[in-house]
């Protein structure tokens, strides 16, 4: 059981859509205190030395019993150790399989804060983070449950959409899953003119005459009108997470709380977590995902039911709100508690 009451520290973002006000949101809830700093956004408005000694003094006034870290891009791993030191702390990383790229300069000062942590949590791959040296634990990643569905909006309607970063866009100094853009062009291929095929994010200026860019990402209710407005909301994963068995991005619970019928790739851990045909649906490989896209387009009623229960399980097993209890007192997440 987690401790109740605590003053609990986060370091990160800011931004409303972002996990570390998720989870803030959810500390709350349940009755800890909290103190958000946005770490990146001090350094970009007081630079790097005027950051620690802001974080620290705010640190010492607030005097946490607990300590969340995100990817800390913003503090100097001095200022990491000393939030660290003498208190229970934990980092969830969200991101897949990068311990491949320690040498990238955002991973391996992500990983050596990671290190300085109490707990490095990660929502797959933790044998191969352990390997690392970190005290790598598995927490599935989840979403806030405050998102909820909203009104369909023809501006936002389409056949099969799908939310996420293009390639385009660089992560942590790699460019980001260019494979999922000749996925969803093969897909969008294969359904053929008759189907909308709709992107939304950052990243896909080069594709957009593959299918149909929405010319931004989509965030908050943004997000939700887009679920909500869609027949069908597609998953797909990057390379990165091949072989994968629990992990997914936070994305599949956002779209489900947001009102999407979820097709998603599966995988050996995500199909105990959501039954396909009663909660989402699943596919193999890009055959078998426009086999599914055309049956469910054809079966409203189906969609429906299944869209239904699918959020109804994730609202009760797969928010901050279940996430918590994990976090505060570093025990590792069992398959058990979220089948």
């Amino acid at each position: 059981m987690a401790p109740s009451r605590l003053r609990v520290l986060l370091i990160g973002s800011h931004h409303t859509e972002r996990i570390e006000r998720g989870v803030e949101r959810a500390m709350q809830r349940a009755g800890h205190r909290t103190l958000l700093i946005d770490d990146r956004r001090l350094r970009r408005n007081i630079g790097l030395a005027l950051t620690q000694r802001w974080i620290l003094g705010a640190t010492r006034r607030f005097n946490p019993d607990y300590v969340f870290f995100s990817k800390c891009l913003g503090l100097t791993l001095e200022t990491a150790a000393e939030l660290a030191r003498d208190r229970p702390s934990a980092l969830w990383y969200q991101d897949p399989q990068w311990y491949g790229d320690a040498h990238l300069p955002e991973i391996a000062h992500t990983i050596a804060v990671g290190r300085l942590a109490g707990t490095f949590f990660v929502t797959g791959f933790e044998n191969d983070w352990r390997a690392m040296g970190l005290n790598a634990k598995l927490l599935p990643s989840a979403a806030d449950r405050d998102i909820v569905p909203v009104p369909a909006e023809a501006a936002y309607a389409a056949d099969v959409a799908f939310i996420g970063t293009g390639p385009g866009v660089s992560h942590g100094g790699a460019g980001f899953a260019p494979e999922r853009a000749e996925f969803l062009a093969s897909v969008a291929a294969q359904l053929g003119t008759g189907v909308r095929v709709r992107v939304w994010g950052s990243g896909w200026e080069r594709w957009q005459d593959r299918f149909e860019w929405g010319g931004r990402p989509v965030f908050g209710r943004d997000l939700s009108r887009v679920c909500s407005s869609s027949a069908i909301v597609l998953g797909v994963n990057p390379s990165r997470a091949a072989g994968a068995t629990f992990y997914t991005s936070d994305r599949l619970w956002m779209m489900v709380l947001g009102g999407g019928f979820y097709l998603g790739r599966r995988s050996p851990g995500l199909d105990r977590l959501l039954t396909g045909g009663e909660h989402c649906a699943w596919y193999d490989d890009a055959a078998e995902c426009v086999e599914r896209a055309r049956f469910y387009l054809a079966h409203p009623a189906d969609r429906a039911r299944i869209r239904d229960a699918g959020e109804q399980l994730v609202r009760a097993r797969h928010t901050f709100d279940q996430r918590i209890g994990y976090l505060l007192t570093g025990r590792e997440w069992d398959a058990g508690d979220g089948a």
